[in-house]
């Protein structure tokens, strides 16, 4: 009698002016699983390119889906996952960066050890980036760990292999660009999943990168602070708690330490308190409106799991407004 054949997997590529990588992306992925592995699809998701990565794409043997706008990173994903024929998702960049070869080696990693998501962390120095980009990481990595209570090696990286029912049941919280991955990763370890992590090398990628530093940073701070909130909303609150404390502490002693400042230091700190009391209401705010938004999200996807969401929501529009292309 033979043994059941292992679930497949459907291997999702969001690209957005990726032509001078998408092809050897592509490639790169067939020759990973055409020695060995599982039942595979690839879904290469055009995010409304304008440099000839959707032709390049479909002179591949990839499925292709194409956006009529740039809507993002995670909604390309999200595209791909809504279209995919498989139980099992994996993700990858398509600008060279990351050893497609493991993928098979991953997906197989995930099955025998039960795993709900298996994500490559990334070494070597390309990792580093920029002042800039060194900072947000660190202290996205901060606020995550504080938030999940454990290490996270990256809590970014583009490479993982995960079920498709995690990606679907979390689908109206995952934020639409770059956040994506950050959020998936903190509601899998908050919601007690099975999340691992392996060692990847990772490699300069090809063309000039899509992310816009300061801007893509507060969309991915106010995502997730969002998610924080809806979560596990008592450490946002430690954490201005904990502010005050220490602002109680510090203006006296530098009012000791400096007395010819003292006023001015008196008002600073009420300043701040006031600013961290705002804070506070705003953060009631958005977690009022984001639990009712993602409710109402929520039970749309309940009870038709392919239906486009509310216009302005990134999972909804990339659902509705993709075209899919086989060749």
């Amino acid at each position: 009698m033979e043994s059941p054949r292992p679930a497949g997997v459907s291997v999702v590529i969001p690209a957005y002016n990726e032509a001078g990588a998408i092809v050897s992306t592509i490639q790169a992925v067939e020759q990973a699983f055409a020695a060995a592995g599982p039942d595979y699809e690839i879904l290469a998701v055009d995010d409304g390119s304008t440099d000839g990565t959707y032709d390049l794409a479909r002179s591949t043997r990839a499925r292709v889906l194409r956006h009529g706008t740039n809507i993002g990173y995670g909604n390309a994903i999200m595209t791909g996952v809504r279209h995919a024929r498989h139980p099992l998702i994996a993700i990858a960049d398509a600008d060279g960066s990351y050893p497609l070869a493991e993928l098979p080696s991953m997906v197989e990693e995930l099955r025998t050890r039960g795993l709900d998501m298996l994500v490559g962390a990334r070494r070597g120095t390309v990792t580093l980036g920029g002042p800039v980009k060194r900072l947000a990481r660190r202290a996205f990595r901060f606020l995550s760990e504080y938030t999940v209570g454990r290490t996270i090696p990256d809590i970014n990286s583009g490479l993982r292999v995960m079920r498709r029912d995690v990606v679907m049941g979390f689908a109206p919280y995952l934020g639409g660009g770059f956040s994506f991955t950050t959020t998936i990763t903190i509601l899998s370890m908050l919601s007690w999943l099975f999340v691992d992590y392996r060692d990847i090398e990772y490699s300069q990628r090809v063309g000039k990168s899509h992310v816009h530093h300061v801007r893509d940073t507060l969309r991915a701070a106010q995502i997730l602070v969002r998610t924080i909130l809806i979560f596990n909303p008592i450490k946002i609150y430690l954490l201005l708690v904990a502010a005050v404390l220490g602002l109680a502490v510090l203006v006296p002693a530098l009012c000791v330490l400096l007395p010819a400042w003292s006023g001015a230091i008196s008002l600073a700190g009420l300043l701040v308190a006031a600013a961290i009391l705002v804070l506070s209401l705003g953060f009631l705010a958005e977690q009022r409106a984001a639990a009712q938004g993602n409710s109402a999200r929520y039970r749309r996807e309940i009870e038709d799991p392919e239906a486009p969401a509310t216009p302005e929501r990134g999972p909804g529009r990339n659902h509705g407004g993709a075209s899919d292309d086989v060749t």
